[in-house]
């Protein structure tokens, strides 16, 4: 479990390294100060990172972005055809749900081959969703009584 949490916690850190150096570039431009990089591990690492961790959930929450991100599962890519047949979703709302796994960094988007792939992050997130559901069947057995 700890491995698998240390890949989550890794790909989720890489997407919010990602996002700052685009803050703090945009700081940079706007300003000339780059001011806000210097605080942000201060004043806002722990909530940046809960709302992350929170986002990356909730996403896989919904039903059918978890049916994307199961499809992506494995290590080849898939084309937007293929996940469009996979999982029963048109362009539009399969393109949605893939743009908000990619943002998360628990999915990627070749965009030149019109393929996706699930990252090291996805797959981590997907086997601690699999733990977790064992874990409520192994419980719910325990707690069922017997004849």
């Amino acid at each position: 479990m700890t491995n698998l949490m240390t890949h989550l916690a890794a790909g989720l850190a890489g997407r919010l390294r990602s996002l700052v150096l685009m803050l703090d570039r945009l700081d940079r431009l706007e300003s000339g100060s780059g001011n806000w990089l210097a605080d942000f591990e201060a004043d806002e690492l722990p909530e940046a990172a809960a709302e992350l961790t929170l986002r990356a959930l909730r996403a896989v929450a919904n039903p059918n972005t978890f049916t994307l991100l199961t499809a992506l599962a494995g290590n080849d890519t898939h084309s937007i055809a293929q996940l469009m047949a996979i999982t029963g979703f048109g362009r539009l709302a399969l393109s949605e749900r893939l743009n908000d796994l990619v943002q998360l960094g628990l999915a990627i988007r070749l965009i030149d081959t019109d393929h996706a792939q699930i990252t090291p992050a996805g797959a981590a997130m997907l086997q601690l969703i699999e733990v977790l559901q064992s874990g409520v069947i192994e419980q719910y057995r325990d707690l069922t009584v017997r004849p």
